[in-house]
C-alpha cells in the first residue's frame, strides 16, 4: 500500500489542527505569539531547574534536617544537663541522628527540588529560585 507524502503531509496537518485551541476572538494575537514562544524557554528551564536544582535541595534539606533533629533529640535526653546547649550531649545525640536527618532530608529536597524547578521554571523561567537557591518552599 502505497501512501503519497502529500497524504501523510495533510493528515498530519489536520490532526495538528484539531487538537490546536480554539482561539478566542478578542484575545491580543501578539500575547499568545509571546507566550508561545516562551515554551521553549519553559521547558529549557524546568529541565536545568530539575537537573541542577534537586541536588542543591537535597543537601540544604539534608544539613537543615540534621541540625534540626540533633537539637529536638538534645533537648529530649540531655534536658538536666542543658540540652541543645551542652557540646558533649548534642555529639552523642548527632551520632544517632545524623541517618535520620540525612534520609528526610533527601525525601523533602527531592521534593522540593522537583517542585521548584517545575513550578519556577514555568512561571519565573531560570530564576534563582528555579534551582532551589532562594526561599525553598515558596508557595
Amino acid at each position: 500500500m502505497k501512501t503519497s507524502k502529500l497524504g501523510v503531509a495533510l493528515a498530519l496537518m489536520a490532526m495538528v489542527g484539531m487538537s490546536a485551541p480554539a482561539m478566542a476572538a478578542d484575545s491580543e494575537p501578539l500575547e499568545q505569539v509571546t507566550q508561545g514562544s516562551l515554551m521553549v524557554t519553559r521547558v529549557g528551564a524546568i529541565g536545568a531547574g530539575v537537573v541542577l536544582g534537586t541536588p542543591v535541595a537535597v543537601v540544604r534539606e539534608s544539613v537543615k534536617s540534621y541540625i534540626d533533629f540533633t537539637g529536638m533529640a538534645a533537648d529530649k535526653v540531655g534536658e538536666p544537663l542543658g540540652g541543645k546547649d551542652n557540646g558533649p550531649v548534642c555529639l552523642v545525640c548527632s551520632l544517632v541522628t545524623l541517618p535520620v536527618g540525612l534520609v528526610a532530608g533527601t525525601l523533602k529536597g527531592v521534593y522540593y527540588g522537583t517542585k521548584n524547578g517545575v513550578v519556577g521554571g514555568f512561571n519565573t523561567p531560570f530564576h534563582p529560585d528555579t534551582f532551589s537557591l532562594g526561599e525553598l518552599d515558596s508557595e
